[in-house]
C-alpha cells in the first residue's frame, strides 16, 4: 500500500487542526470567520491553525469568497477529502462486507466474502483479504470494524458478540499486526450512526437518533454533533425496554419488551407458529401481510406500536427532533406505520415536539461505510499514540 508523503495523515495533526478538519467534514466549506464561531476560537487563532493546513495541501481556499465578509478571511476553506482513505468492514454471522471510502464517507470500492464458519481465524482471514484487495496501491489511514457487541465508541476488543460467539477477542490488535493499518472497533449500530451523520440523512443535523430493527434492535445517538457512547460505551441498549405489560416473550424470557415485538425472530415466529409453518422468513412475512393475512397484520400492528413507543420514549428523554429508522427489518414500515404513528401520539409527552421519522434503506455496505467513518472520526477525535504534531 502506497504512502503519500506530501499530505499529512489526519491522525498526525494536533488537536486544533483536527477540530478544523472535523468541522469541514461535518459542514462542508466554511470561512475562517464561521470556523471561529463554530469552534469558539478567535479569528486570529483560526488563521494561525489553518495556514499550515493550506500550506500542506490539506485544505484550499475557494476562489469565490463567501458573502459574509470581504477579502481573504471570508474565502471558504475546502477539505480535500479524497486524499484520505479508510476501509470499513461490517461483520455478520455469515459474511464480511468491506468498503473503501474517502474522509467524507464517499464509497470508492466495495467487496464482500462469505464465511464458512465463525471461527476467529476464518473471520480474520477474510477481513485481511478484503483489506488488501481494497487497499492495493493506496494508503489506508485507518481500518474500522463494525459488528454486534458491547464495544465502546473507539474500542480494540470484541465484547459480547452473541452472533459470532465471541467475547474479549482483541480483534483490533490482531488485524493491525496483520495489515499494518491502525484499527478500531465499534458496535455496528453506532458505526451506522456515524455514517448517517457524516454523509447520510443525518448530515447537517446536530441531534438525532438512528433506530435499527432486524436481527436485533439497535440504537445510535448524536447529540451536539457527537456520536454518544457514554462512560462505559454501552449507550443504546434499548432492545429489552418494556413497551407493553402483555405480549410475547423474547429469547431472554422478558414479556412485552421491544425485542419480543420487533426482531426478525419475533416477527417470523409470531406469524409462523399460529399458521403452523416453519418456513416463514421476513420476506414471506411481508408477502403474507400484503395478501391480507390476519395473523401477519396483527403481528405487524403490534410491532408498529412497539416501535412508536420506543420513538416516543427517545424524544421524551432527549428532545430529539428526528429519528432515522434503518435495518433489514425496515420493510415492516409498509405494514406498521399507522400503529407506529398512533403510539407516538399516545406516548409523547404533551410538551414534546413530534419528531421527524425518516426511513433509511441501508444494506450491509452502508453499515461498512459507517465503520470507515468511525475510523476517520477516531483519527480526528482520539488518534492512537497521539503526540505533538507539526501542524
Amino acid at each position: 500500500m502506497q504512502r503519500r508523503a506530501d499530505v499529512p495523515r489526519l491522525g498526525s495533526l494536533g488537536p486544533s487542526a483536527r477540530a478544523v478538519v472535523r468541522a469541514l467534514l461535518l459542514a462542508g466549506p466554511l470561512s475562517r470567520a464561521e470556523l471561529a464561531r463554530r469552534l469558539e476560537r478567535s479569528p486570529a487563532s483560526i488563521t494561525k491553525i489553518t495556514q499550515p493546513l493550506v500550506s500542506a495541501g490539506l485544505v484550499t481556499e475557494d476562489a469565490a469568497p463567501s458573502a459574509e465578509s470581504r477579502g481573504r478571511p471570508g474565502a471558504p476553506l475546502v477539505l480535500h477529502a479524497s486524499r484520505h482513505l479508510f476501509v470499513g468492514v461490517k461483520v455478520t454471522a455469515d459474511e464480511v462486507y468491506a468498503v473503501r471510502t474517502d474522509a467524507s464517507g464517499r464509497v470508492e470500492a466495495t467487496g464482500h466474502r462469505a464465511l464458512r464458519d465463525a471461527e476467529q481465524s476464518t473471520v480474520i482471514e477474510q477481513i485481511i483479504h478484503l483489506v488488501k484487495e481494497l487497499g492495493r496501491d493506496r494508503t489506508i489511514q485507518a481500518l474500522g470494524i463494525g459488528l454486534a457487541g458491547q464495544m465502546s465508541r473507539f474500542d480494540d476488543t470484541v465484547r459480547s458478540n452473541d452472533y459470532l460467539g465471541w467475547d474479549q477477542v482483541p480483534l483490533a490488535r490482531l488485524l493491525e499486526d496483520a495489515t499494518g493499518i491502525p484499527t478500531v472497533l465499534s458496535g455496528d449500530a453506532r458505526a451506522l450512526t456515524a455514517g448517517v451523520q457524516w454523509s447520510g440523512p443525518g448530515r447537517g443535523m446536530s441531534d438525532f437518533a438512528v433506530l435499527t430493527v432486524g436481527v436485533g434492535v439497535g440504537l445510535g445517538i448524536v447529540l451536539d454533533d457527537r456520536v454518544v457512547a457514554g462512560p462505559t460505551g454501552k449507550v443504546g441498549m434499548l432492545g429489552h425496554t418494556r413497551v407493553s405489560d402483555s405480549g410475547p416473550l423474547c429469547t431472554y424470557g422478558h414479556r412485552g419488551c421491544a425485542s419480543a415485538f420487533l426482531t426478525t425472530w419475533a416477527i417470523t415466529r409470531g406469524i409462523g407458529v399460529p399458521l403452523g409453518r416453519t418456513d416463514v422468513d421476513l420476506a414471506a412475512a411481508f408477502e403474507l401481510a400484503e395478501a391480507g393475512d390476519a395473523v401477519a397484520l396483527r403481528v405487524f400492528r403490534d410491532a408498529g406500536r412497539a416501535l412508536g413507543v420506543l420513538i416516543a420514549q427517545l424524544v421524551n428523554l432527549l428532545g430529539l427532533p428526528a429519528v432515522i429508522l434503518a435495518g433489514d427489518g425496515l420493510g415492516m414500515l409498509a405494514h406498521t406505520r399507522e400503529g407506529m404513528e398512533a403510539a407516538i401520539a399516545e406516548h409523547l409527552d404533551p410538551h414534546a415536539t413530534a419528531p421527524s421519522v425518516v426511513p433509511f434503506t441501508s444494506g450491509f455496505d452502508e453499515w461498512a461505510r459507517g465503520a470507515a467513518v468511525v475510523a476517520c472520526q477516531w483519527m480526528l477525535v482520539d488518534p492512537p499514540g497521539a503526540t505533538p504534531a507539526q501542524l
